[in-house]
């Protein structure tokens, strides 16, 4: 039986020549950080495109991005909000325009009333008020932590403790450049009798937020664009003939 394998010069049968990869250790690692920096680029540009198309199309003609509007019933003298945390007051990195403006909108038969305050006040003020603190929806429907109390012995545009109210029958809107701080917000009947029966949203315009979502866009997409390209040149290195 013969051989088509060629005789080496001695008799011996020749050792085939052995494939030496180009992908060394540190293309490979090369490859895996670019990838994930990649990914990180490639998020980056979707999380931008969704924070610019909620700038454009989720906002209202005033610029606000609201939520739906609610329907609250309460048999007591007040509805508040919970603690509205907006971080600490003195923050001096920070200026107050990055929490941007509030806008409270009330809808009412009877003359309301709408007012912000220190979380510290306006618990002094209820305190001993029969009133339902709003802690959530379930389904569309409001739940309330319901505290019990008497009728408060003041109206409650007679306090002095709001950083931004209003006051009237029908409709009404309530505007507030936000501060740092602890704040609670409360919807009440004008002369604080018993019974608040309203429709209401809560809104908040962030100018700033189309500088976020540009920022994340560019960034993302030098990113991706980036690691493409580098993922093109480590691969096309590899691929090529080893030198001898």
């Amino acid at each position: 039986m013969t051989s088509d394998e060629p005789e080496a010069p001695n008799g011996t049968t020749p050792t085939p020549p052995r494939y030496q990869s180009n992908w060394t250790f540190g293309r490979v690692i090369g490859m895996v950080f670019t990838s994930i920096a990649g990914l990180i680029g490639l998020a980056l540009l979707i999380g931008g495109l969704a924070v610019l198309a909620a700038y454009a199309f989720g906002r209202d003609d005033d610029g606000y991005f609201a939520s739906d509007r609610e329907h609250l019933d309460s048999a007591t003298y007040a509805i508040t909000t919970e603690n509205i945390d907006l971080g600490e007051e003195a923050i001096d990195w920070a200026p107050d325009e990055v929490l941007g403006d509030v806008r409270i909108q009330v809808d009412a038969d009877a003359p309301i009333f709408v007012g912000i305050g220190p979380d510290a006040n306006v618990d002094r003020y209820l305190r001993d008020v029969a009133h339902d603190e709003l802690t959530g929806f379930n389904d569309g429907e409001p739940e309330f932590a319901s505290h019990e109390g008497a009728r408060p012995k003041t109206a409650p545009s007679d306090q002095g403790l709001w950083v931004a109210k209003t006051e009237g029958a029908g409709e009404q809107e309530l505007t507030w450049d936000a501060e740092f701080g602890q704040w609670t917000a409360v919807v009440m009947n004008a002369d604080a009798t018993r019974g608040v029966d309203v429709e209401a949203n809560a809104a908040v315009k962030l100018d700033w937020v189309i500088w976020v979502g540009l920022g994340m866009f560019v960034v993302g997409l030098l990113m991706t664009a980036g690691a493409v390209v580098v993922v093109l040149l480590i691969g096309r290195r590899a691929s090529a003939p080893a030198s001898a």
